[in-house]
């Protein structure tokens, strides 16, 4: 499958509304080795669509966002070898199949953006989706 194509599961919230499960998650392995990953969905403008549902513990936690036609996707990670984030454009919502198709837009990575068009529209939830991988790549491991 081509990397700059993501495929999502969709699904529908209480009021019949389109929406996909964003995380923000913490990984570890045997070998110590963790990261941090966080996304979201906003709006074009760069507003954060409306969440559904949320379920949370610890080193989990997950959003049922709302998503419509020309939403942006955005996911980050966090790990020792620095921080990564990709901007995902929405292309088609199939509601037949139950999925959601993005295409990469713009990357973040070794502390250069390949396409800068997103950036300053997108601030807030650039941000916002660093920040919360950020955290969850620190969090102390449960003993």
């Amino acid at each position: 499958m081509n990397e700059d194509i993501l495929e999502k599961a969709l699904k529908l919230t209480r009021t019949r509304k389109n929406a996909i499960w964003t995380y923000t998650n913490r990984y570890t392995s045997i070998n110590a080795a963790r990261c941090g990953y966080s996304s979201i969905v906003c709006y074009p403008d760069g507003k954060l669509t409306k969440i559904a549902v949320t379920l949370s513990n610890y080193t989990k936690l997950r959003n049922l966002a709302r998503i419509e036609p020309n939403c942006l996707f955005i996911q980050s990670r966090v790990d020792i070898e620095g921080t990564t984030v990709e901007i995902f454009e929405t292309l088609k919502i199939d509601i037949e199949n139950e999925k959601v198709i993005l295409k990469k837009v713009a990357t973040y990575k070794d502390g250069k953006w390949d396409n800068k068009e997103y950036l300053n529209t997108c601030k807030r939830a650039i941000t916002s989706v660093k920040s919360r991988a950020k955290k969850y790549y620190y969090l102390r491991d449960v003993k």
